[in-house]
């Protein structure tokens, strides 16, 4: 071929076999009726099979932290609900200018001030915060005034210094939130600053799509609790179960270990059957995915559900399994549960949960965009 180079070179060696192993893998692939699918091919199989079953929750405010809004939450009133003085000062009618008036009253934040009107050459102190007495239409900050000597009988007066424009340092009704208007739409991720804003309009309770339940167990008669002090020969401990419940902790969800299986095919149907019952959105096994005669998650997941793929070309993480299972006997009929069959090797197994399981936690966590970042 002219893309090739010439056969007797180091070069075309390599790249012939490449050519070579990937035609083999291919036609092993059609001889099992299932064609090796390209990295992006499979994530695109998860997600499909992830959408849409996202379930939104309604939570306690405090309770939504880290999830992702499922509506939009509209304003019930508007913010400020008054006309609110921006600093402390005097609240002057502005075409009344510089001079000595007397201070009628006072509007600190938390009062009123109802029933409290400024008329020209009158004026009331204000505080930050505190509601702008009616008839006033500006603030005067108490740097540009003059306390002078009050009366007798307790009334005070004070001397304006600088002329004041209309609506000086008074924040109008709703300048920050207007009544009815959209503050956080579906979608967004709630954060501490979120949690704010939906507490300064009054929402307790707001709706989420709340992270998935994640079940995971290992499988392997070779394998030992990593409490275990002395291994016998041919034991080693568990570590990939420790590492992918820490996984999927570490992506807010609730986890339930299940344990090891032994490479026997009634328990590893035990341990589904728990997993289903647990009421798991995820179902994560560790080994038991390659072709060996004691590698047994393939066959039980295709009893149990539909695999959409069982081998993806990718290194590691080649053994890599995907199935839906349906079933009516969970908490909640008729639940799809999303089935990964991790290779045992711990760094397939922690790549493709990061490059697979993560995508799909996000989309059943109301994420739009799930993809990980490139």
């Amino acid at each position: 071929s002219p893309l090739l180079p010439a056969r007797g070179t180091a070069t075309a060696v390599v790249k012939r076999g490449k050519l070579k192993r990937r035609k083999i893998e291919r036609k092993r692939g059609d001889e099992r009726g299932r064609e090796m699918l390209q990295v992006e091919e499979a994530l695109a199989a998860v997600l499909s099979a992830a959408a849409g079953h996202a379930e939104p929750h309604a939570v306690p405010l405090q309770g939504a932290l880290g999830l992702v809004l499922a509506e939009d939450v509209c304003a019930p009133d508007p913010l400020p609900p008054f006309r609110a003085s921006i600093k402390d000062g005097y609240a002057v009618v502005a075409s009344d200018g510089p001079g000595e008036y007397p201070v009628v009253t006072e509007s600190r934040a938390g009062d009123d001030a109802l029933g409290v009107v400024v008329v020209p050459g009158t004026v009331a102190y204000v505080t930050t915060g505190g509601p702008v007495p009616d008839g006033a239409d500006a603030v005067v900050q108490v740097e540009d005034t003059e306390q002078l000597p009050g009366g007798a009988d307790g009334s005070k007066r004070v001397r304006i210094l600088a002329r004041a424009s209309q609506r000086q340092d008074i924040r109008s009704v709703g300048c920050d939130i207007e009544k009815d208007s959209i503050v956080l739409k579906s979608g967004e991720h709630i954060g501490p600053a979120e949690i704010g804003l939906l507490a300064t309009v009054g929402v307790t309770t707001v709706k989420v799509y709340p992270r998935p339940t994640i079940a995971v167990f290992s499988t392997g008669d070779e394998l030992v609790q990593p409490a275990t002090a002395t291994l016998s020969r041919g034991q080693i401990r568990d570590s990939n179960r420790a590492m992918l419940l820490a996984c999927a902790i570490q992506q807010k969800c609730k986890v339930v270990d299940l344990g090891i299986a032994e490479d026997t095919e009634e328990s590893l149907k035990e341990h589904m059957d728990a997993a289903l019952r647990s009421n798991a959105d995820i179902i994560i096994t560790s080994g038991g995915v390659s072709m060996g005669d004691r590698d047994l998650v393939k066959p039980c997941l295709a009893k149990m559900g539909k695999i959409h793929f069982e081998k993806i070309q990718m290194k590691p993480g080649k053994p890599l399994t995907f199935a839906e299972i349906t079933t009516q006997d969970t908490p909640k009929p008729s639940k799809t549960v999303l089935a990964f069959g991790l290779p045992g090797n711990p760094v397939s197994c922690i790549v493709c949960f990061n490059l697979f399981v993560v995508p799909a936690i996000r989309l059943l966590s109301g994420w739009s965009n799930p993809h990980l970042q490139r």
